[in-house]
């Protein structure tokens, strides 16, 4: 999506956790990700639900070559078909150890209900699409995923292993028991705030930036001095709202430790309430502590926040204070 005009903004809306405005196939209230694990009656392995015969990538070659390695398969798509295809998708899922979660496509982020469905009804999700798919898993094993075609014969050498083995089964899905990992919830939470919600903070930023280019805002006091030393004035918010709060740091104290304490210390006295706290299963809602989990300078992409960006060191942390006027940073809970 692209929305253009002579006096407004171009934005980018799509999968890409690099767009503008990231619009995932994911959310806490689309998909009951914490369901419990249901017991797997079926003979088959896998299930298979493909049904677009003339995708981009080698999912159709993948399957075949599973099969051909015995692993059984029951496909209920319109590819292979061999199962009558006229069942409830989720439920029928839940009767099975694995999923081939196969996309049309091998696009970063591009990661569908397939996956996340495989996810509700614990079968392990079988992937063929994102390269980056281990960025969306929720824990350490609970996915595997088939880059290439040569990954075949050790992905079903692994599928033939956890089905026979309950520990290892067991293992896969631990984080259905014990939690997925932060990193997943950090992904998943940005959906708590919809996405035209994502849209209007994204413009309003944009919108704020400008105004602060004009003198009114340039010649404002970002920082006071005296001989004890300086202390500088930031702006966080959270990830998901617009408003932010203001932080003070002096200059003895620019470390990535008494950073956080800072927006800590003023979130807690605020009673602050997580964008996602009502939208999270209630397994993984904790209480009424608040952990950070990044804090990263506000602008960036999804994907810069998540996965890139990093305060290396405290002096770095200093180096940006420093210059960077009146700091605006973002930080997300989990």
């Amino acid at each position: 999506m692209r929305l253009e005009g002579g006096r407004g903004y171009q934005i980018v809306m799509t999968t890409s956790l690099s767009s503008d405005v990231p619009v995932g196939y994911f959310s806490w209230a689309e998909y009951d990700i914490m369901a419990p694990v249901p017991p797997k009656t079926e003979e088959a392995l896998a299930a298979a639900f493909i049904s677009n015969c003339g995708a981009r990538n080698f999912r159709l070659q993948a399957l075949e070559m599973l099969e051909s390695l015995d692993v059984k398969i029951d496909s209920y798509g319109s590819c292979h078909r061999n199962r009558d295809g006229k069942v409830d998708k989720v439920e029928t899922l839940k009767r099975y150890k694995f999923s081939l979660a196969f996309e049309n496509s091998n696009e970063e982020d591009y990661v569908t209900e397939k996956f996340f469905q495989s996810l509700v009804t614990g079968a392990i999700p079988v992937v063929v699409g994102a390269p980056n798919i281990q960025e969306f898993s929720p824990g350490e094993g609970a996915i595997l995923h088939i880059k290439e075609l040569d990954d075949v014969i050790s992905v079903a050498k692994t599928m033939k292993h956890i089905a026979s083995n309950p520990d290892a089964f067991n293992q896969s899905l631990r984080w259905k028991y014990d939690g997925p990992s932060d990193s997943f919830k950090a992904l998943i939470d940005m959906a708590a705030v919809h996405s035209s919600c994502r849209l209007c903070i994204h413009i309003a930023t944009k919108i704020h930036e400008k105004e602060e280019r004009t003198p009114k805002f340039m010649n404002r006091s970002c920082s006071c001095s005296s001989k004890r030393g300086t202390v500088y004035h930031l702006f966080v918010r959270e990830r998901g709202r617009f408003k932010t709060e203001s932080i003070y740091l002096r200059s003895d104290q620019l470390t990535l430790g008494a950073l956080e304490s800072a927006v800590h210390g003023k979130f807690r006295s605020l009673k602050h309430v997580p964008v996602w706290k009502d939208e999270r299963p209630s397994s993984i809602r904790g209480g009424d502590e608040l952990k950070v989990y990044k804090i990263y300078p506000i602008g960036l992409t999804e994907r810069q926040a998540l996965y890139k960006f990093q305060f290396s060191d405290d002096a770095e942390v200093a180096r940006y204070i420093k210059g960077h006027p009146c700091a605006k940073l973002e930080v997300i809970f989990v």
